[in-house]
């Protein structure tokens, strides 16, 4: 059983971020899966890295749909981007360091994070693109 699942209910109406937010909930799994067996520090922090580059990747699609469309609610919904950003480098820096170790703590947050951000947020500009023709 994944530790996060995606299902039509998250979909954000544009297939491009659906689809992002798929890879997303699968790198969550991945990571979950890789802590749970007790892999190496030098695996988990491969899986972590590539969730925080595919994160800062998702981003930026959608921040330059956003800028391309005039979405009224960009600088909030990037104010939230920039603070996710920031709080997984940490979280990879202190990992990195040997700071911290990957527990069900650090996955629920990542969990809450992604499920709150796609449901709530993302949800947001799910009409304003629709109705410029964008799916």
């Amino acid at each position: 059983m994944p530790f996060i699942s995606w299902d039509e209910s998250m979909s954000v109406g544009v297939a491009e971020f659906d689809n992002h937010h798929q890879k997303l909930v699968a790198l969550v799994n991945k990571l979950f899966d890789a802590m749970k067996a007790g892999k190496a520090k030098e695996v988990l922090g491969d899986i972590l890295k590539e969730l925080m580059e595919y994160t800062k990747y998702h981003f930026e699609a959608e921040e330059r749909l956003m800028r391309e469309y005039a979405y009224p609610g960009f600088v909030t919904h990037r104010a939230e981007h920039e603070k996710l950003v920031q709080e997984v480098s940490t979280l990879y820096q202190k990992f990195q360091a040997g700071d911290i170790f990957l527990s069900l703590d650090t996955m629920n947050f990542l969990k809450e994070w992604l499920a709150k951000h796609i449901l709530q947020s993302d949800m947001v500009y799910k009409p304003f693109f629709n109705q410029k023709g964008i799916r």
